[in-house]
């Protein structure tokens, strides 16, 4: 798939088929993420694949969210990214460990639906819950996670602003 067609064409979906996807397939997009440009090339990510219903129910409650509670359900995996802040950089006082993993989740989604797989980033859930399910340190960031899945149907694309709207040349010409 052109990458520009991906990008046109990906959203985001919040109801699943339960069909099986091939562990290999999964493990090719999740590499994809891995391969995402990063501060000074640490590659502070974690990504963690999860297939057991206990824990897809429980991370799709964390959100506290009933539509994202039931595409977590739904779909056959739900992708955790995570990040190791001290395996990343910061300089001028950001730390660039979001950033990073805002690149990872990017490729991850996009190599989901060149695959002809749906996603739907949620990045609002409760971190200490998530955290506790997955056995996951604290001294480690919870950024998002997606499920992973068949849609069940096609969604439609958002409306998108103009690009004279968002793309100025060499001076801000906004309002």
């Amino acid at each position: 798939m052109d990458i520009y067609e991906a990008i046109k064409n990906r959203v985001s979906i919040r109801s699943y088929k339960s069909d099986k996807i091939e562990l290999e397939k999964v493990k090719k997009i999740v590499n994809a993420a891995c391969l995402a440009p990063s501060w000074g090339n640490k590659q502070c990510w974690k990504f963690i694949i999860v297939d057991r219903m206990v824990e897809k129910n429980l991370l799709g409650k964390a959100s506290n969210q009933p539509i994202i509670a039931q595409a977590c359900i739904e779909a056959p995996y739900v992708i955790v990214l995570c990040a190791n802040p001290r395996e990343s950089g910061a300089k001028n006082g950001m730390e660039y460990y979001s950033f990073d993993c805002a690149l990872a989740m990017e490729n991850l989604v996009l190599a989901a639906h060149a695959e002809g797989l749906a996603t739907c980033i949620v990045g609002w859930f409760d971190e200490k819950v998530v955290k506790g399910i997955l056995n996951i340190p604290e001294d480690i960031k919870v950024l998002a996670f997606t499920p992973l899945g068949y849609a069940k149907e096609e969604t439609k694309h958002s409306t998108r602003k103009k690009p004279e709207q968002t793309i100025f040349y060499n001076t801000w010409q906004g309002t």
